[in-house]
């Protein structure tokens, strides 16, 4: 019942408690309640009842439930089940568990009243008229707690899918780079039919100042004494008349430099040429660019020559060594200066529907190898109502073709264009219709390029009437922003040959990274160098050959093929009025023209063959750069290509030609590969299967399986008790560390079933070389490495998914305590193993490849911490960009299969604004549920292990949001003009109600030298201290596991 007092000394009828006391304060002496006389009397009365009253109370007042909990005395001895705590296990108020006691205690008891008061009437919860706790509120079922809950399960599958792409970015570099020739002989080029260099200039940025600067470029690179022809072509889209007019004066000043015979006139060229090269290189588009209406005078003279011409008479002795014969050469760089700085951004089209081409020669066409040729593709207005086709419709226009006609008609037949007009049928079923432009993106102008280039190539005066007419020829392709500098050629070239220069013909191209000098790494907000592809995937995917071209700065060897004709046979991808799909005539292509990336789709068409690739890591061209956030433009073209080459691949809609369409399969072959990987995986992890696939097939008897377990089992537990001794040695609580040894062995026994599988295939391939003339299937394993290079370029955009899962998971962990729970020391052994193994894959392959170029070339390219910076915050960034582009990417598909719609080409800055904007708002979202997180985990008053468990989340989230912070900032700061002079005339109030002023404050305290040395490390410092804070708290690992697998954007 409830407990009262016996007697009370003071105040025997007093209805009130005393007050608290404090400790040191003297106890009150007792008042007897009985004389000494009648205390020697034995007799009962009611005076010896005694009534307790406290002075002051532990805890407080109200309901009081006291639990004794007895435990077995090994558990409480056991220090390593107090986290080797040698103090006294339990703590003056430490807190417990509650209820059911049964987990722990191995008998339980309690009892209940009200502390500190007198006797109450209303009755307490789960308290018994007896006073003792009822049991069933002590004891209960307890449930078996398991991991086995939604959110790890994603976690695990997340995790798994990561680690498999990963696996395929990482896995090429087991393999050692093809060998080749590192040095340049003038021998070699007599195996070359030609060399042609092109330069492709369209619209907007790409203007006068950028064709001359990139032109300069393509002529230094002229190799010594070339025993073939070397052709520079510019390519002009923008069909615009001033740029034919402007590269005439360029060649003007080419035809000018002095002669003295022999090959003085090449010498001095290359001589010119490089000076001239060395004076622009460093030009930018807001020097130069569409923004320019009139040239700085400075930069006039370096980009006309002048400052060149200077040098040469100064320095060089111009003056005295071509007396008398530098006045055409002064005059000529004078008219390209007057022309540069007339009009400079002002054009006039051609003619729209006529094609424009030019070509030129040396003064003594034997003095050097030099030829320079300009084309423009008709470009004819087009009905804005009609799509635009690839082939023969409705708005678009046509030339035809007799039955017979010759490669040398062609230009002719193409004047003779006509527009398909809707309700004017032509009857003529004599000739073939053939499509003007069935492709207007940038990969139609270079088939052009490269279909004229062979007609020209074809006359008399350019026959070698040797076995060289067959040779096959090198096509590079300079984009008009980029400058090949003087040592291009003569670094590239040799990569097709073997070392003991005989040309060879498996080498589909070569691939010089993109480099943009006036951003450097650090100030890269948005990796504008791509600096993830070049210096990462780039040298991994070049031990076996599989690095992908990226357009401009590629190199291509083209096979000898009918010159009889620049047309072939492609099957229309519409019906006819019959409902038939019929055969067309088409102009040849030798890039793709079906995709956004033809550069990548190209690639894939060697790789399917057999064909490899050699990426040669120096800074051989420099670019300009347009603004960082163009490459987010450019993110989004990237992801829509590949959306749509995969589709067409797996549809069997690929515009693939030849051999590399029947090798289709091949590529079917990796994906089913690839799923049986994963399924690999998954069935590792979540099935108890201690057998193999061996033994279920029947290929291995289940006792050989039985006898190798026991004979690995010794192995595996003298391990794990070494493991147990190292903490402490066995207790009687221990795990049953059993149960890691089966999973152990299980582990054993599938790597052992991949290695196995892995040693089967490179039997068959292998022998597959024995019969590679009569068989298409891959007769060496880089072969199979360059496959899963083409595989994850069509497919890495289907993981654009995991960005969001790795933001939403953190922000689960963030808002709600954790059901699920990690073993600290395991799961901090799993991430620092992994964490160790992932960057010394990365450090390793990038050392390993920069200093094989520092031994050729005494240049290093090496990655470096704003890199892998760069590469985690466009893991972040970049996922709703690859979200939207995958539904882009599918229209642009289905407008391709079904109305043979042209999706090769694109409007730069469409994608770039609606990218931007995407990312502007993602960034932003993030940080500010970031800082949402940390508000609701203080403001929600969670307890000691909710907090614990939600913490954890919060501050990977920060991090993450710290990675978005400096793209973020840029994106909302970048354009403001405000300048010191406009703030300084500003009021408070003004600066406050100013966006602008806002945005000024932003760039200056975030995007400044400072912040960004703090952000760039602050990324690598968490990803390495991530698995020692799992240490103190396991949900570091489940948060941060993205830390494992991400691997940057894709291409």
């Amino acid at each position: 019942g409830t407990w009262e007092k016996i007697y009370d000394p003071i105040k025997p009828q007093s209805d009130k408690f005393f007050p608290p006391r404090t400790i040191l304060e003297k106890e009150p002496e007792e008042v007897k309640a009985i004389s000494e006389d009648e205390s020697r009397a034995m007799q009962l009365e009611e005076s010896n009842e005694l009534k307790m009253e406290p002075f002051s109370c532990y805890g407080k007042r109200g309901p009081l439930y006291v639990v004794a909990c007895a435990i077995n005395q090994s558990t409480y001895d056991d220090t390593a089940q107090w986290k080797n705590n040698k103090e006294p296990r339990f703590l003056p108020g430490q807190k417990v568990q509650g209820p059911p006691f049964n987990d722990r205690c191995i008998a339980v008891s309690g009892r209940c009243g009200y502390a500190c008061e007198r006797e109450r009437l209303e009755s307490i919860p789960h308290c018994l008229p007896s006073g003792y706790i009822d049991m069933a509120a002590l004891v209960g079922t307890v449930d078996i707690q398991y991991n086995r809950k939604t959110p790890v399960y994603l976690f695990v599958y997340v995790l798994l899918f990561g680690f498999a792409v990963k696996t395929i970015m990482l896995c090429p570099g087991i393999f050692a780079p093809y060998r080749r020739c590192h040095f340049y002989d003038p021998d070699m080029t007599d195996q070359l039919r030609y060399v042609l260099v092109v330069g492709v200039t369209g619209g907007a940025d790409e203007g006068k100042g950028t064709m001359i600067r990139n032109t300069i470029g393509m002529v230094s690179g002229l190799p010594p004494e070339s025993k073939c022809r070397f052709i520079v072509c510019n390519n002009e889209e923008g069909h615009r008349q001033e740029m034919l007019t402007c590269w005439e004066r360029f060649c003007a000043v080419l035809f000018a430099i002095p002669d003295v015979g022999g090959l003085s006139y090449e010498e001095n060229l290359r001589e010119l040429t490089q000076i001239w090269c060395e004076e622009t290189k460093k030009l930018s588009l807001s020097l130069v660019g569409a923004k320019v209406k009139e040239l700085d005078p400075k930069v006039l003279d370096r980009l006309s020559g002048k400052t060149t011409l200077r040098i040469l008479k100064k320095s060089c002795g111009w003056d005295q060594r071509f007396e008398g014969s530098m006045m055409k050469l002064d005059a000529a760089i004078e008219d390209l200066a007057n022309d540069l700085a007339t009009n400079y951004n002002k054009f006039n089209p051609l003619t729209p529907h006529l094609d424009y081409v030019r070509d030129w020669l040396p003064p003594n066409p034997n003095s050097t190898s030099l030829r320079m040729h300009f084309t423009s593709r008709a470009k004819p207005n087009e009905d804005s109502r009609n799509m635009m086709v690839q082939h023969v419709a409705v708005g678009t226009w046509y030339y035809k073709v007799p039955p017979n006609a010759d490669p040398s008609q062609w230009l002719e037949l193409r004047k003779s264009c006509h527009e398909v007009v809707y309700s004017q049928r032509d009857d003529d079923d004599v000739n073939n219709k053939v499509p003007l432009r069935s492709s207007h993106g940038k990969a139609g102008g270079l088939n052009f390029v490269d279909n004229y280039i062979t007609i020209v190539n074809q006359r008399p005066e350019n026959l070698y009437n040797s076995p060289q007419d067959e040779a096959p020829s090198l096509y590079a392709i300079a984009d008009a922003r980029h400058q090949y500098q003087p040592d291009f050629m003569i670094s590239c070239i040799p990569c097709f040959f073997h070392r003991d220069g005989i040309l060879n013909h498996r080498v589909a191209f070569t691939q010089a990274p993109q480099h943009y000098p006036e951003y450097q790494d650090k100030n890269d907000y948005l990796d504008n160098n791509n600096a993830q592809f070049f210096r990462l995937n780039a040298m991994i995917r070049n031990c076996c050959g599989g690095v992908s071209s990226c357009g401009t700065n590629g190199m291509w060897q083209i096979p000898p093929r009918d010159e009889t004709t620049v047309w072939q046979r492609r099957r229309k991808r519409v019906r006819d009025r019959d409902h038939k799909k019929r055969t067309e005539l088409i102009e040849r292509e030798q890039f793709h023209t079906s995709c956004k990336i033809e550069d990548t789709a190209s690639s894939l068409d060697r790789v399917l063959v057999g064909e490899y690739s050699h990426f040669v890591n120096r800074k051989l061209s420099f670019g300009m750069s347009k603004s960082p956030e163009g490459f987010l433009g450019a993110q989004q073209r990237w992801v829509e290509g590949a959306v749509t080459l995969c589709m067409q691949w797996v549809t069997q809609n690929a515009d693939a030609h030849g051999q590399a369409k029947k090798n289709g399969p091949l590529l079917w072959c990796v994906i089913v590969a690839f799923v049986l990987y994963i399924y690999a995986l998954f069935r590792l992890v979540t099935l108890n299967y201690n057998s193999s696939w061996f033994v279920e097939h029947g290929l291995i008897h289940q006792d050989s399986l039985d006898d190798w377990k026991r004979h690995v089992r010794p192995a595996i537990t003298w391990f794990f008790d070494e493991l147990l001794a190292f903490r402490g040695g066995h207790t009687p609580n221990s795990y049953d560390y059993g149960v890691y040894e089966d999973m152990t062995i299980q582990f054993l026994i599938w790597l052992s079933t991949c290695i196995c599988m892995f040693f089967v295939l490179w039997l068959f391939t292998n022998f597959c070389k024995c019969f590679q003339r009569c068989c298409t299937f891959p007769h060496e394993m880089k072969w199979w490495g360059r496959l899963v290079i083409s595989f994850d370029n069509l497919t890495y955009w289907i993981w654009f998914w995991t960005s969001f899962f790795w933001i939403g998971f953190n922000v689960y962990l963030a808002l709600f305590p954790s059901t699920f729970h990690f073993n600290n020391i395991g799961m901090m052994t799993f991430m620092l193993i992994s964490t160790v193994l992932n960057y010394a894959l990365l450090f390793s392959n990038s050392m390993r490849f920069a200093i094989m170029e520092s031994v050729d070339a005494n240049e290093i390219a090496f990655l470096s911490m704003d890199n892998i910076w760069r590469a985690s915050q466009l893991f972040f960034i970049t996922g709703p960009i690859q979200g939207f582009s995958v539904i882009t990417g599918s229209k642009n598909f289905i407008n391709y299969l079904l109305y043979g719609q042209d999706i090769g080409g694109w409007s730069g800055g469409d994608l770039t604004q609606v990218s931007i904007a995407i990312v502007k708002y993602w960034t932003t979202m993030i940080i500010c549920a970031s800082t949402a997180c940390w508000i609701y985990l203080f403001a929600s008053q969670p307890n000691s292990d909710e907090f614990q468990s939600r913490r954890p989340g919060c501050i990977i989230f920060m991090f993450i949001a710290m990675d978005v912070l400096h793209p973020c900032v840029y994106l909302w700061t970048v354009g403001n003009k405000l300048t010191d002079e406009e703030v300084s005339k500003m009021t408070f109030c003004q600066k406050l109600t100013s966006a602008a002023w806002w945005k000024r404050l932003l760039q200056t305290l975030i995007l400044n030298e400072c912040m960004t040395n703090i952000f760039r490390y602050v990324n690598p410092t968490y990803m390495v201290m991530l698995p020692l804070l799992v240490y103190y708290n396991s949900y570091f690992g489940a948060g941060g596991g993205f830390s494992l697998v991400a691997v940057g954007a894709g291409h």
